[in-house]
């Protein structure tokens, strides 16, 4: 009989692990990938859906592609999961398995205010589009809910685009952008080199930038910090707080905050050996970013220690632990790089630095996206 491999969830470590896997092991392995949704979504194109540089057709495939793959796929939702019989339970029956691999991803939880501009949803990417449509002038704020938010630069980067946006519109002159931030600068925890060269850029745009700002209430056009400093806006985007997936969370694989216990090295569960967990479910335990690219490697990685348990050795990929995101200010851009090797070892920081900065850049982040289709669901 075939070993069945089940991926919950179509994200990019998901995505990345299903495909992997059936290259490795093809007609030894029967690879199942169960996702709520009909599409996968490029996610670092939300913006570019927001400013009116893609359609929602144009960043998505259908999941029904992985069929020509040789993978399964089933559209339904994960009720639970019973690790200890093997099993998961959806919205169209229960699923046995050999291996698991949770990639669940985290959930918005509810904004503390009435509309959804922030682009971490096609949904929020398309209501800020007509937001920005009917924008006649005044001030635009970006701010975030919390500190855990799937992408860490994004907030910066929506912002560069909104600038961008309103100077195309001719109406950047009767606007002023600004954004807050728990940190006290820009992606502080990357260094000073990245918030340094961050905060050139956004001063370049001239964004204000608000640091060490934790918003405690929104109410009559204003978002008030816990220290009592106040701003005032005319449009908000506010990015929600997000949760580990409620399913997981939920689970015999959850830890005491909710994100799973697994092993910092092969991300295997601690109390279950077949099943691993990667992406943002698990990241947050991890300290490791939330973010597509560590999703990514960890989908990669984890392929080849699941082959290593069926063949006897080892014939993936190694686990890179390195994050690296294009962030496209809408007419510049930057790709800052770090290295996690020693947080998870738990000996030290990230270590941080800029690979490339330019308008260049850009095109990158564009030719990535075709790239992205054309190896995994195309």
């Amino acid at each position: 009989m075939k070993i069945k491999i089940l991926v919950l969830g179509g994200g990019t470590g998901g995505l990345v692990a299903a495909n992997k896997i059936k290259k490795l092991l093809g007609n030894d392995v029967e690879v199942t990938l169960v996702d709520k949704n009909a599409y996968h979504e490029f996610m670092p194109a939300y913006p570019w859906v927001a400013l009116g540089m893609r359609e929602p057709d144009q960043i998505r495939r259908p999941f029904s592609n992985l069929e020509k793959r040789g993978i399964n796929f089933i559209q339904a939702t994960v009720e639970s999961i019973d690790p200890a019989n093997n099993k998961v339970k959806t919205s169209v029956g229960d699923i046995t398995y050999d291996y698991l691999i949770v990639s669940l991803g985290v959930e918005p939880m509810p904004l503390p205010v009435k509309e959804n501009y922030a682009p971490w949803s096609l949904e929020g990417a398309l209501n800020l589009r007509e937001a920005i449509k009917k924008f006649k002038g005044g001030k635009v704020v970006v701010g975030v809910s919390s500190l855990y938010y799937p992408c860490p630069p994004a907030p910066f980067e929506v912002a560069g685009q909104i600038e961008f946006a309103l100077k195309v519109k001719g109406i950047r002159g009767k606007s002023m952008i600004e954004v807050f931030h728990f940190h006290p600068l820009p992606l502080a925890p990357m260094g000073p080199v990245i918030a340094g060269k961050i905060m050139e850029i956004l001063k370049s745009k001239n964004i204000t930038f608000h640091g060490s700002f934790e918003p405690i209430a929104f109410e009559n056009g204003k978002v008030k910090a816990k220290d009592g400093r106040e701003i005032e806006y005319d449009l908000l985007v506010l990015v929600p707080s997000f949760a580990p997936n409620k399913v997981v969370r939920e689970s015999p694989l959850a830890g005491p905050n909710g994100f799973p216990e697994v092993d910092k090295i092969t991300f295997r569960s601690i109390r279950f050996p077949n099943v691993f967990v990667i992406g943002d479910v698990v990241n947050g335990s991890l300290m490791l970013p939330p973010a597509g690219v560590v999703a990514h490697f960890q989908g990669e990685y984890v392929a080849g220690v699941i082959v290593s348990d069926l063949k006897g050795a080892y014939i993936g990929e190694p686990f890179n632990p390195v994050a690296m995101c294009i962030m496209d200010f809408g007419d510049n851009a930057i790709l800052p790089q770090c290295s996690f090797d020693k947080v998870l070892a738990g000996t030290g920081m990230p270590s941080c630095g800029v690979m490339a900065v330019g308008k260049w850049v850009r095109i990158a982040k564009i030719l990535f996206e075709g790239f992205w289709f054309a190896t995994l669901i195309e």
